[in-house]
C-alpha cells in the first residue's frame, strides 16, 4: 500500500478562502509540503484534480491540464508529485480524511441518546452530503477502480475503522447487546452501506440521493430488532 492516512484534527480543505491546515503524508509524492505555501501549492493542484476528474474522468486528465487548471507550472506540480496516480492517491486521502473525521463526531455518546431512525437520518444524510459536496469523489473511488487499486485498498482499511467505531457505539446504545453480536452487526451494516454506496455512485446525483433514502430503510429495519 502506497499511502498512510494520518487523521489529524486539522483537515486540509478545498481553497478558495477555506482555512488550510497541516498536510497530511502521503507516500508517492516526491517531497512533502512543510511551508503554508507549499500546502497551499498542493492544496490548488488537488482542488484542480477533484474538479477535472468529476469533469473529463480520471483517464481524460492530464497533469499538463491540472497544472493549467491549478495555475501553476508543471514543473512546480512535478515538485510534489511524480504523477497522476499520486494526485489520485493524494485526493482520496483527503477525502478519507474527513469521512473519518466526520464519521467519529457523529458516533459520540450523545449521539447514543437519540431515536434510531433520527440517528441513521443525521449519519446517512451527513455522508451525502459530503459526497455531493465534492465532485470528484465519484471519479476517485468508482470510476477509477481499475487505475488505483491502492485507493480501494484504503477504502476498505477505513471501512474496517468504521466497523470497529460502530460496535462501540451499538454497545452504548444498547448496553444488553452481545459484545461479538455488535461486532457482527457493525460488520454487515458497514459492508452494505458500502456496496450500496458504490451503487449510487454509478449514476447522477438525483440516484445518489435516493439510494441513501433506501439504505436508510434498511438501515432501520436491520437494527431496529438490536438497538431499539
Amino acid at each position: 500500500m502506497f499511502i498512510i492516512i494520518r487523521v489529524t484534527a486539522h483537515v486540509c480543505q478545498r481553497s478558495g478562502g477555506k482555512m488550510e491546515e497541516e498536510f497530511s503524508k502521503v507516500e508517492g509524492m516526491r517531497r512533502q509540503p512543510q511551508q503554508m505555501r507549499a500546502i497551499k501549492r498542493v492544496n490548488q493542484i488537488l482542488d484542480a484534480a477533484e474538479d477535472l476528474f468529476a469533469e473529463v474522468g480520471y483517464e481524460g486528465a492530464t497533469t499538463n491540464a491540472i497544472a493549467a487548471r491549478a495555475g501553476t507550472s508543471i514543473g512546480s506540480l512535478y515538485r510534489f508529485f511524480p504523477d497522476k496516480e499520486s494526485i489520485l492517491k493524494a485526493l482520496a486521502t483527503r477525502y478519507l480524511e474527513q469521512m473519518h473525521e466526520m464519521f467519529f463526531q457523529l458516533h459520540s455518546p450523545e449521539m447514543a441518546t437519540l431515536p434510531l431512525e433520527v440517528y441513521i437520518d443525521r449519519v446517512m444524510d451527513a455522508f451525502d452530503e459530503l459526497i455531493t459536496a465534492h465532485p470528484g469523489y465519484r471519479a476517485v473511488f468508482f470510476k477509477s477502480r481499475a487505475a488505483c487499486p491502492e485507493v480501494q485498498e484504503m477504502d476498505s482499511d477505513l471501512c474496517a475503522q468504521f466497523a470497529g467505531k460502530l460496535a462501540e457505539f451499538y454497545r452504548l446504545k444498547a448496553p444488553h447487546l452481545d459484545p461479538s453480536t455488535g461486532e457482527l452487526i457493525a460488520l454487515v451494516v458497514v459492508e452494505a452501506v458500502r456496496n450500496l454506496r458504490r451503487l449510487s455512485l454509478t449514476r447522477d446525483d438525483p440516484f445518489q440521493h435516493r439510494v441513501t433514502q433506501e439504505i436508510k430503510k434498511l438501515l432501520l429495519a436491520y437494527l431496529q430488532p438490536y438497538l431499539s
